[in-house]
């Protein structure tokens, strides 16, 4: 999404909606507990996963309801490009950096969107987040954040596009 499409997309309510589902589940996943030696890295890439993960399984849940759920799902997408850019820019990269870094790390975000998604519906996830984190299948942490995800994700299918929009969902406490 351009400058110019971003100043003018700014009063939809697509992207007012997908502003305020980011910053939820960007709060989320800067919980302590996923982090650790057992957990998520605590480094921007372990963030990167964690938040990945969370808006995983909303975007598929929101596919679920057709064309505007398609078009949320899209905006929380842009939502999520802008705030790497910004944060690349951050770090004081060019134009020419920024597009250079941004694109592994969009690569990444659909290649673990894809995984999530055929883990859901294969009954994976624990293999899937074993795969990324780099954990044993079997750890505890694995499967109590596979538990986690799947609780999440079967919380979202009972609500309505209107609840998810307006981020009136909870995230389940992940055991210890």
């Amino acid at each position: 999404m351009g400058l110019l499409s971003r100043l003018l997309g700014r009063n939809r309510a697509d992207m007012k909606d997908a502003a305020l589902i980011y910053k939820y589940v960007m709060r989320q996943s800067r919980r302590p507990e996923f982090f650790g030696t057992d957990g998520f890295s605590d480094t921007y890439d372990g963030r990167i996963d964690l938040l990945t993960f969370n808006l995983a399984l909303i975007m598929k849940r929101l596919r679920e309801f057709g064309e505007n759920g398609h078009i949320l799902s899209q905006a929380i997408f842009d939502t999520l490009r802008d705030d790497f850019e910004v944060a690349l820019r951050e770090e004081g990269l060019s134009d020419k950096g920024v597009a250079k870094r941004i694109k592994p790390m969009i690569q990444l975000f659909y290649d673990r969107l894809k995984a999530y998604d055929s883990a859901i519906d294969e009954g994976s996830v624990s293999q899937v987040l074993s795969e990324n984190l780099g954990h044993e299948e079997t750890s505890v942490f694995v499967q109590n954040l596979s538990q986690y995800g799947i609780l999440f994700f079967n919380g979202l299918s009972e609500l309505s596009l209107g609840d998810i929009a307006r981020a009136n969902f909870t995230f389940p406490i992940l055991q210890k």
